[in-house]
């Protein structure tokens, strides 16, 4: 008899906990589609970066795991809550308390497994569209294809069984601490609240919002200084001074809000407000612990989001400013640097490179050019910024002619040098300082030579970064001559696109480059990697895009989807706990419009207020993690962009949930009436 109670009970639940089945769904969906991919052969052989996504993946279902315990936790809970008082007459008509606790852990389950399974040929759909993502990642074609991984699904499936063990076993120890009375009366229950005096509120919102402030300013000092030691310490004091502020925040910004609008006449009888402000009042006195974890998530999702459009702009200008050519050979001569005496057999090396390079590749573009030096320190004096101008503590020259070359090579237009100018190409987070120098035409003297400053770019570095400098003096040929070789340098343009498998097989059957060095009397050598092949770093730059990109996007996705989840339930469950006042306002001749407005701002205001402090918090540590991600961005702007589109995708999926809330809401308020 139970279990076809409890068959009737899941049918019946089914409707009235739709939105939370819909979002387990998904959430298991994408469990399986990422455990599809982490497991597919033809993903992890696309990089040997890309054995390392199986772990990331893993890892990041463990956070999920528990992040959608929670969920399912919260809904039993809630469900239990809901239907207390139909247990307690359970109870009252002689049912044992261990057959009503074996029905509703029944109804969960059923229903668990009833998402599981629907999950699983929704991961399939879900897999494919994530690896042709990838295929297109790395540039290669994807036919959408049937594949199924007995480890996948099995980890899955324990996933499952953790999660819902962890609940049912939770719901099972809640049931059995229950009297008839606590089963009656449960309904009216609400969380124990932490601060009981208003005026002590006020106070602590003031608190609070200090510790949030000073959790910003920890890690905005993480980031300002870069070469600290303590950046993990100061990482976590930051994280738990803005936990703590989060939370503190939730629990007190209602009795300000609250204490502003009842001190102000106008705002506090103007329609439908002291009904509205009450009613949130309301909802975060017995829900605070909940909404502070749902801001923490959200702040956590923005942050996660956020973090992963600045990579994935990062490592697409890497690849224009590191790498802008098929093939680069270069050496950092040793006899500017102190204590070496100079590189051994360059040359043969050298030759034995371009001889491998033209066997295996048609060549279309080569082109062979030094960087000068003469230990000069005018311009670097003038931009230097805690070291960020690269390990070479002095400025580097490049003839106009060899510049000219290098951007022929790239196809864009040459620049044009009088005798007496020179011209600066620098990288992006050298932009303002290097603008300004020219701006205050510094002369600086070379070979000799008096130049005056004519332009600067940040525009793609045409030589890359591996000559330690981050940024290069353009001169005239003339005044190069006689000057001291910094490094020599090798760009290759070929027909075909180069591998990683490439680069690996040339540094095997070519080697690397050994260096004689000079310490204390004591000769050494030691083995520099003078070769960068596009292909190469093109694959371990996409495999971290996509470990790191699908990783965060992953948890964005699902912390979303619980977040909107929690809300929508604690909120459609509002319709049927302040039925009395919605009747009261309908008596009171509130008209169908007026009521609808009321609704949608009850509705928006349990919505909006778990958003605000993560806003606030995310454009803080956006700006903080631009002091880091910036220089290798594309434009000194990224950041506000990536930031922005992390809050419009976040609000895509969060409005979807805010609709439906919205419109069920409504359709259970008129049902009422």
């Amino acid at each position: 008899m139970l279990y076809k109670l409890a068959i009737l009970n899941v049918k019946r639940s089914f409707k009235d906990y739709l939105i939370y089945i819909i979002t387990v769904t998904l959430a298991f969906s994408l469990v399986f589609a990422f455990n599809f991919i982490s497991f597919s052969e033809d993903i992890l052989e696309l990089s040997e970066v890309m054995e390392n996504f199986k772990y990331a993946i893993i890892f990041v279902s463990i956070v999920i795991i528990f992040v959608v315990g929670w969920l399912i936790n919260y809904t039993m809970r809630f469900m239990f809550m809901k239907r207390s008082k139909e247990f307690g007459i359970y109870m009252l008509l002689g049912i044992e308390k261990k057959d009503i606790t074996k029905m509703f852990l029944l109804e969960n389950l059923l229903l668990g497994l009833f998402a599981f399974i629907c999950s699983f040929f929704i991961g399939i759909i879900f897999s494919n569209f994530l690896s042709a993502i990838i295929m297109n990642i790395f540039e290669l074609p994807y036919e959408i294809e049937l594949y199924v991984n007995i480890s996948a699904i099995l980890l899955s499936a324990l996933y499952f069984a953790i999660i819902y063990l962890f609940a049912l076993l939770r719901s099972k120890h809640r049931i059995k601490k229950m009297k008839i009375y606590n089963l009656l009366y449960l309904d009216k229950t609400n969380e124990k609240r932490i601060f009981k005096h208003r005026k002590l509120k006020s106070f602590l919102f003031i608190i609070f919002v200090i510790l949030g402030i000073a959790g910003l300013l920890a890690f905005d000092y993480t980031f300002k200084n870069t070469e600290n030691s303590g950046m993990i310490i100061y990482l976590l004091v930051a994280f738990i001074l803005l936990a703590v502020s989060i939370y503190g925040l939730t629990f007190t910004v209602t009795d300000f809000i609250l204490a502003v609008v009842l001190k102000r006449k106008k705002i506090k009888y103007q329609k439908d407000n002291l009904f509205v402000f009450r009613n949130l009042y309301s909802k975060v006195k017995t829900m605070g612990m909940t909404m502070g974890t749902l801001s923490l998530l959200i702040t956590l999702t923005l942050i996660s989001s956020n973090v992963s459009f600045m990579m994935k702009d990062a490592f697409q200008h890497q690849i224009n400013s590191s790498i802008p050519y098929d093939i680069i050979i270069d050496n950092i001569y040793s006899e500017v640097s102190d204590g070496a005496t100079g590189p051994m057999d360059f040359r043969d090396k050298l030759d034995d490179y371009l001889a491998y390079i033209h066997d295996h590749y048609t060549v279309q573009d080569e082109f062979s050019y030094n960087i000068y030096t003469e230990k000069s320190t005018k311009i670097y004096d003038e931009i230097d910024d805690l070291g960020v101008t690269g390990y070479i503590p002095f400025d580097a020259y490049i003839k106009v002619s060899d510049y000219n070359k290098l951007l022929e090579m790239l196809g864009r237009n040459k620049i044009t040098l009088k005798d007496d100018e020179y011209y600066i190409h620098g990288n992006q987070d050298l932009r303002k300082r290097l603008e300004k120098a020219v701006r205050n035409k510094p002369v600086i003297t070379v070979n000799n030579y008096k130049l005056q400053a004519k332009g600067f770019t940040n525009k793609d570095f045409v030589t890359g970064w591996g000559t330690g400098s981050s940024y290069f003096i353009i001169i005239p040929d003339k005044v190069a001559e006689g000057l001291k070789i910094l490094n020599q340098i090798v760009s290759i343009n070929t027909k075909e696109e180069t591998t990683e498998e490439f680069y690996y097989q040339i540094s095997e059957d070519v080697g690397k480059l050994v260096l004689e060095g000079n310490y204390e009397g004591e000769t050494y050598f030691y083995e520099i990697d003078a070769l960068k092949v596009k292909g190469d770093f093109l694959a371990q730059n996409r495999s971290a895009l996509t470990m790191f990109s699908f990783s965060l996007i992953y948890l964005a996705f699902i912390f979303t989807a619980v977040v909107g989840t929690i809300i929508a339930i604690g909120t459609l469950s509002d319709s049927a706990k302040y039925k009395y006042r919605y009747n009261v306002l309908r008596n009171l001749g509130v008209n169908e419009n007026e009521l609808n407005k009321t609704i949608l701002k009850q509705v928006s205001f349990n919505f909006l207020l778990p958003l605000i402090f993560p806003i606030i918090i995310t454009i803080c540590t956006a700006i903080s993690l631009n002091r880091l991600l910036g220089p290798v961005m594309t434009s000194e702007y990224s950041y506000i962009y990536t930031t922005l589109f992390s809050f419009a995708l976040f609000i895509l999926i969060y409005m979807v949930y805010f609709v439906a809330t919205y419109f069920g809401f409504k359709k259970n308020t008129y049902e009422i009436f």
